[in-house]
């Protein structure tokens, strides 16, 4: 339904690189351990804003920059459906 835009696969790439870097600080210092837990959330971050909708019979499946999939709620529907096809929003 959707592809993935440069952007996205910009954020897909930063997602790659904090978690990256994460895995190379331990928890063990509570700088490193802090520096690690944010570089993970930023990680997340940018790899949860690069998602693709799929129609398959069971309903809308949406796909993340890393492979991880779920089929949409009711709400996120709703939500798709109101805003016309667009996943975002943005203030």
């Amino acid at each position: 339904m959707s592809k993935i835009s440069p952007r996205n696969d910009y954020a897909s790439k930063m997602a790659d690189k904090c978690q990256g870097i994460a895995h190379c600080l331990s928890y063990n210092e509570k700088r490193e351990g802090e520096a690690k837990h944010m570089l993970l959330e930023a990680a997340h971050f940018f790899d949860s804003n690069s998602i693709k909708v799929h129609k398959k019979r069971d309903g809308l499946l949406m796909v993340n920059a890393r492979g991880k999939a779920r089929y949409m709620n009711c709400k996120e529907r709703v939500a798709m459906w109101l805003l016309g096809g667009k996943m975002e929003i943005r203030p």
